[in-house]
């Protein structure tokens, strides 16, 4: 039966959520040097108690904390934009990292700048999540190297050439004379307002 943590696992587990997120734990020691612990045995204590109150799970004989600690809820009834409406309390847990289904290894972030893709719903300051591994075909929205610039726009084809288009008719389409490099596919947005 799970009970409040003290201000100190608190700290400590913080701490673990601040340093390994979704890794899996390192070695007492490595945690203990991580998180500025003098006593091996502290650490150990602490993970007990978080192993106990289901906060940190084993899998596969590792140590991971639990991916409900790094999402937000997400209620189940819809919120509409016109009348009032009831709503329910039942909620499923938001992951960002599993939604946008993106890690470290294949992909990154990075801050659009300027309004040429405004008309696909990418608007100057969002982040866009980009993933390397995704093969960019007409059609998709790509980040790519053009001419020693980098810029985000859709890739089309005509015959076998490819092309840049923008999401805004104020802007012309771009066709490479040099360089030309698809580094990623676009595969979200995020706006904060």
């Amino acid at each position: 039966m799970a009970t409040e943590l003290t201000e100190n696992q608190t700290g400590f587990l913080n701490g673990l959520k601040k340093q390994y997120r979704k890794t899996p734990l390192p070695s007492i020691r490595q945690i203990a040097e991580d998180l500025g612990f003098k006593y091996h045995n502290s650490v150990q204590h602490y993970l007990e108690i978080l192993m106990f109150q289901g906060i940190i799970k084993k899998i596969d004989d590792f140590l991971y904390l639990d991916k409900n600690l790094f999402g937000l809820k997400i209620f189940d009834s819809r919120v509409p934009a016109g009348l009032p409406a009831q709503s329910d309390d039942s909620y499923e847990v938001f992951d960002f990292d599993e939604f946008m289904n993106i890690d470290n290894e294949r992909g990154f972030m990075l801050r659009v700048s300027g309004d040429s893709m405004i008309e696909a719903g990418i608007h100057d300051g969002d982040l866009i999540t980009v993933d390397t591994k995704i093969r960019p075909t007409h059609g998709l929205i790509v980040v790519a190297i053009v001419d020693g610039g980098y810029t985000v726009k859709y890739l089309r084809k005509k015959g076998n050439k490819y092309y840049l288009k923008a999401a805004n008719q104020k802007y012309n389409d771009i066709h490479p004379e040099h360089e030309f490099k698809v580094v990623g596919v676009v595969t979200g947005s995020i706006r904060k307002f």
